[in-house]
């Protein structure tokens, strides 16, 4: 009996152990929460930034019971407008996964017998793909680096994508699936975004928008290689195809087409609908106010279809070297805001939507304050020579002497100077500088040994406009409009790439005349040149002017009758051209001397001239309808030098050069005692 009571009290002890046990386990199975899933990204795709929170990501973790091969899909949304980046990691484990062409697209039509596992039903294999207005691009190319540990996926990532006009774009960044067993599906349900299939697709087209007659391409698979066999419409309306590959098509915007999906079938195919094709209707100009004005204040222009991306719409501003840019402020379909940039010069605006066709206004009237205060010493102590000639690019400067000098000096604040003369690609014991110019970009300086180029003024790179006399010599030189030209006997040389390379063809010009010193207009429409050969201090001489209208090829003498040039005394900047009228210094034959220089000007291409100024004067430049001329006093016209107005300079100095930056005025000047100063005058 005792026997039996031990035995049942045993029984009842473990029995209400292993109650106490599972009440203990269930418990603390209740308090313990069940993790929830979470992540965020950062990063950057084509130059846009990447910061999302857990709430714009869908992360999916594949795994199926006995097979060790996981994979991992995770969906960002970037912005309202429901841009997506997507990533599919097959095979997913830590380590470095090499990104290939995507099979089923345009990079890669694929093979029907690629599968990742065993029993797939279709072919996938890790991909990342970018959709953004209609269009989905797929990576060619790239690394990710996947990190795995008991809780997280963290991917990191660098990839390269590519449009349908060949354009590439990038994408790089990280992001983290955290708890990510919490959201798990077999793989049996991965489905493959691109199935190698039969049927055409359309991937993605370039661009999105535009005009009537502009060239889409078209990307994706199973294209017909023959033009004619692949239809294309634009919202209904059919297309020519100008070429076709099996992965790409080039068509034309229909001029009859209208807003609307671009669709597609190849021979007898089913319809393939791709992206909107939006059409664009071209800019129009409308009004420019206020009409005057100055550097810095606000210029509203009107017209329609201008684009409300500002960076869209480029405005620009007559300057001294060609346009100047100026910062739109703000953009509406109807209304741009722009700001008078620095060196700003009385001229028309022009106006270019989406790098459509150029929008020209009537002249907007910039208003240049008389230089103000005193002019300033720039410190500048060197010895030079009396006459100088310069070019300026922005708010650098560079000069150098009017007759065989052996200095140039450059300045990048006015305030500096460094002789950069020892840089020049040349034999500097026989080297002679003429001219210095720029192209508002690039500065050039001609020489006896040839031409050479700077971007900025300190690394000089000799040019070969003819590779069979490298060193033949160079005086005249025109940089406007693009083009850069010079000219050596019988013949003219041209250049659209800053002298990379060069054109040539033999000049026609009238028997016995030599010409040089070339000067142009702002557009470079007509060139102009005077004929050295006849530059004789012989009342009988004629001296006349030769002019060119297409661009320096064929020269003809005008009719306009002028005096003796002092070129030969180093007064090099004595000849000119504004917007509309020439320019020119010169003593009458029957006065051939430095004391009787004055400044003429023509109003008909050099047809006939008229003295301007009975002040003795050694330069005149041109900054666009801006004139300056200097002697013992410092002139300025804003009209193109219909009216001028003189200027005092510090006393007991004579001007020898002038030279015109974004915020300046400089002149180069000397007195009788042999003192050479730069002085200087805000704009």
């Amino acid at each position: 009996m005792r026997t039996h009571l031990k035995t049942l009290s045993k029984t009842l002890t473990l029995m209400l152990l292993l109650i106490l046990a599972v009440s203990s386990c269930k418990k603390d199975k209740k308090v313990d929460p069940t993790p929830t899933a979470s992540s965020s990204m950062t990063g950057t795709i084509d130059g846009k930034t990447i910061k999302l929170d857990a709430g714009a990501l869908t992360s999916t973790y594949y795994s199926t019971d006995g097979d060790a091969s996981k994979a991992l899909e995770t969906s960002a949304t970037l912005n309202a407008s429901g841009d997506k980046l997507n990533f599919f990691l097959n095979d997913l484990k830590s380590g470095i996964l090499a990104l290939t062409k995507k099979s089923g697209t345009s990079f890669n039509p694929g093979s029907h017998t690629i599968k990742i596992y065993a029993d797939s039903p279709s072919p996938v294999q890790s991909y990342v793909s970018y959709f953004s207005g209609g269009n989905t691009y797929f990576a060619y190319s790239g690394s990710i680096e996947i990190t795995i540990t008991n809780t997280s996926i963290t991917v990191k990532w660098s990839i390269n994508f590519k449009d349908a006009a060949g354009r590439e774009f990038n994408s790089a960044g990280s992001f983290t699936f955290v708890n990510f067993l919490n959201v798990t599906k077999p793989k049996s349900e991965v489905k493959d975004p691109t199935p190698v299939a039969a049927k055409p697709t359309i991937e993605n087209i370039s661009p999105t928008s535009g005009k009537a007659g502009d060239s889409v391409s078209i990307t994706g698979v199973n294209y017909s290689t023959i033009a004619s066999e692949n239809e294309v419409k634009f919202n209904g309306v059919a297309t020519t195809v100008k070429s076709a590959t099996a992965t790409r098509i080039i068509v034309t915007a229909p001029q009859n087409g209208t807003t609307g999906a671009v669709t597609l079938k190849v021979k007898n195919s089913d319809l393939t609908t791709g992206p909107t094709f939006t059409y664009i209707q071209p800019a129009t100009l409308t009004s420019i106010s206020p009409a005057t004005g100055k550097v810095g204040d606000t210029v509203i222009i009107t017209g329609t279809n201008f684009s409300t991306d500002p960076g869209q719409n480029s405005v620009k501003f007559t300057g001294v070297q060609g346009s100047l840019t100026a910062v739109v402020k703000s953009a509406t379909t109807t209304k741009l805001v722009v700001t008078v940039p620095q060196g700003a010069l009385t001229g028309p605006i022009t106006v270019s939507v989406r790098s459509g066709a150029t929008l020209t206004s009537s002249e907007y009237v910039v208003i240049i304050p008389q230089t103000n205060g005193d002019w300033q010493e720039t410190g500048f102590m060197p010895l030079i020579q009396n006459i100088n000639l310069s070019a300026s690019i922005g708010k650098t400067m560079l000069f150098t002497g009017g007759l065989a000098p052996n200095y140039l000096y450059y300045t990048s604040n006015g305030t500096s100077y460094a002789n950069v003369y020892n840089n020049l690609p040349f034999d500097l014991q026989s080297l002679q500088i003429h001219l210095v110019a720029s192209d508002g970009s690039t500065y050039y300086i001609t020489t006896n040994q040839g031409i050479a180029k700077s971007a900025n003024g300190t690394t000089w790179t000799k040019l070969l406009p003819d590779a069979n006399l490298p060193n033949q010599g160079f005086t005249g030189m025109v940089t406007r409009a693009g083009v850069l030209a010079i000219m050596n006997a019988t013949k003219l040389f041209t250049s659209t790439d800053k002298g990379d390379t060069w054109a040539t063809v033999e000049l026609q010009i009238p028997q016995g005349a030599s010409l040089d010193y070339l000067t142009s207009d702002a557009n470079g429409k007509y060139f102009y040149a005077i004929d050295i050969a006849h530059n004789l201090p012989d009342s009988l001489a004629k001296h006349v002017i030769y002019r060119s209208t297409n661009q320096g090829k064929t020269w003809n003498a005008t009719n306009g009758t002028t005096g003796i040039y002092a070129y030969a005394g180093g007064y090099q900047d004595f000849f000119k051209s504004s917007d509309n009228y020439q320019f020119a210094l010169f003593s009458p034959p029957s006065n051939n001397t430095l004391n009787a220089l004055r400044l003429y000007r023509s109003t008909g291409q050099g047809e006939a001239w008229v003295k301007i100024s009975d002040e003795q004067s050694f330069t005149v430049k041109t900054f666009g309808t801006v004139v300056t001329y200097g002697g013992t006093s410092f002139n300025i016209s804003v009209d193109q030098g219909t009216t001028f107005a003189k200027q005092t300079i510090p006393s007991g100095y004579v001007i020898g050069g002038i030279q015109r930056t974004e915020d300046f005025y400089y002149i180069f000047c000397f007195n009788t005692s042999g003192s050479h100063r730069i002085f200087r005058r805000g704009i």
